[in-house]
């Protein structure tokens, strides 16, 4: 793949200030619009071609789809799309101002069937929650879905939201353009529905990010080698913060500890490393510079507890 095509992403971890300025990425403040998994790209193309004097915004967890997706944009020299790879429930409310989105979409999401993945779909309540903030008033968020109870249970729970007013669901809708998937539903004769739900009412949320994010580095003059031995397993919880540590070990090579760590904000979990390093008369404690993960509040929490584990 040409490298010029892979112009069009934005790698959020590198991003140090909150929420994020759209204006000076797209060069202009004309409208944002939101493509929730995005897929091969071309639904998101699609509309970033027709409406030319908007802006889109698309965000996929796969990194081939995201390849895939930004061939596409360069193919029809796209100047108002970006995508970014990464976890839509996390990254929106953080990236976008209250108020500030035009419109959301959301095709043929995994409806995640099985009870105990209840809690990985999306529209769960702390999105519809980040829905009524980043939305403008009477803006929509549109759902495709081919999954009839899916639909249904989507419906009702934005109908009993009084932030939002919900359409009827429409069955066997027809659109000007149809994404893949819906073109294979489409063929094999399968139901589709389509629900569109507009936002009426706002509420605040809580956003882990404000401002600039720096992230805190601890410098202790004395460690217990010991305790480093022994930090595995143990587990470090406070609020809504969680910090379990997996592991332990020296790296000869960059003489330095490894501490390999999960952090979990409420439902979101990272993995990372955190290093222990020997400076002069003082030991650092810090993120290792091979792993990024977003700099949620258990992330930082975890560096501060190994930190002060570490020094008793």
């Amino acid at each position: 793949m040409n490298v010029a095509s892979l112009k069009y992403e934005i790698f959020s971890q590198n991003i140090i200030t909150y929420p994020f300025n759209w204006e000076k990425e797209f060069g202009n403040k004309r409208k944002l619009n939101i493509e929730i998994g995005f897929g091969g790209g071309e639904f998101l193309a699609y509309l970033a071609s027709k409406n030319p004097e908007e802006n889109y915004i698309g965000f996929e967890t796969s990194l081939l789809s995201c390849e895939r997706a930004q061939k596409k944009f360069f193919e029809k020299n796209l100047i108002n799309v970006r995508i970014i790879r990464g976890d839509a429930r996390v990254l929106i409310p953080e990236l976008f101002k209250d108020k500030s989105v035009s419109r959301v979409y959301v095709n043929f999401p995994c409806p995640w069937p099985k009870k105990r993945h209840e809690n990985r779909r999306i529209f769960v309540k702390n999105f519809r929650d980040t829905l009524s903030a980043i939305l403008k008033d009477n803006s929509e968020m549109h759902l495709a879905t081919d999954v009839d109870w899916y639909a249904e249970e989507v419906y009702e729970n934005f109908k009993k939201d009084e932030r939002f007013e919900v359409e009827e669901i429409i069955k066997n809708f027809d659109r000007e353009f149809k994404t893949r998937y819906e073109k294979k539903w489409d063929d094999e004769g399968r139901n589709k529905y389509l629900l569109k739900i507009k936002k009426v009412n706002y509420s605040p949320i809580e956003r882990y990010f404000i401002g600039e994010d720096n992230m805190p580095h601890k410098k202790i003059k004395k460690i217990n080698i010991k305790k480093i031995e022994e930090i595995s397993d143990n587990i470090f919880e406070e609020d809504m913060k969680k910090v379990i540590i997996r592991e332990s070990y020296y790296d000869n090579k960059n003489n330095k500890y490894l501490i390999k760590t999960l952090a979990s904000d409420n439902n979101y979990t990272q993995e990372f490393f955190v290093t222990v390093t020997k400076r002069e008369d003082e030991w650092l404690i810090k993120l290792d510079s091979m792993t990024s993960p977003y700099r949620t509040p258990s992330v930082k929490y975890a560096i501060e507890t190994i930190a002060k584990y570490l020094g008793e």
